[in-house]
């Protein structure tokens, strides 16, 4: 077991919640989850993006070991990295 269980600023992103947010273009809820940046709207295809301030993916240096490496880099903006097969 690790002593390591992550902290509690990173608790939204480990376990994502919903958020409605309302589509800027036709005025639909949006549902956008605690771990997105954004989601397309189902009634226009709008795509949405909720505030989201600093968080502790930006300054952490035990971020993406605490929250994973797929849900860092995407928070981050980054491509996740491709396996070779």
């Amino acid at each position: 077991m690790s002593i390591f269980s992550g902290c509690p600023g990173a608790v939204s992103i480990r376990e994502a919640q919903p958020e409605d947010i309302q589509c800027t273009k036709c005025g639909a809820e949006v549902e956008i989850w605690s771990d997105e940046l954004s989601a397309s709207c189902g009634r226009c295809g709008t795509r949405v993006s909720r505030d989201q301030g600093p968080t502790c993916i930006d300054w952490c240096s035990f971020a993406e070991e605490c929250v994973g490496t797929e849900k860092f880099q995407r928070l981050k903006g980054e491509e996740p990295a491709q396996e070779n097969e």
